[in-house]
């Protein structure tokens, strides 16, 4: 017989949420700057991109450590 894992918290949907969101901005910005044909003229978009990423990745990190040090 299956064992179902223990239904999880929104709060806890959102953190992954907002870490893979994070890590496909991260990971994603960079191959688009590349292949773009507009070339250097985009670095300001690229780095605030790469800024929001990094932030909802940090985000979801800290968050997931608060919760972790409260239980």
């Amino acid at each position: 017989m299956a064992e179902f894992a223990p239904a999880r918290r929104p709060i806890e949907r959102v953190e992954d949420a907002m870490g893979e969101i994070g890590t496909l901005i991260l990971a994603f910005t960079p191959l688009d700057a590349v292949f773009s044909a507009e070339g250097g003229r985009r670095l300001g978009s690229v780095l605030l991109f790469l800024l929001l990423g990094l932030s909802f990745f940090l985000s979801a990190l800290l968050l997931e450590r608060r919760r972790a040090r409260e239980h």
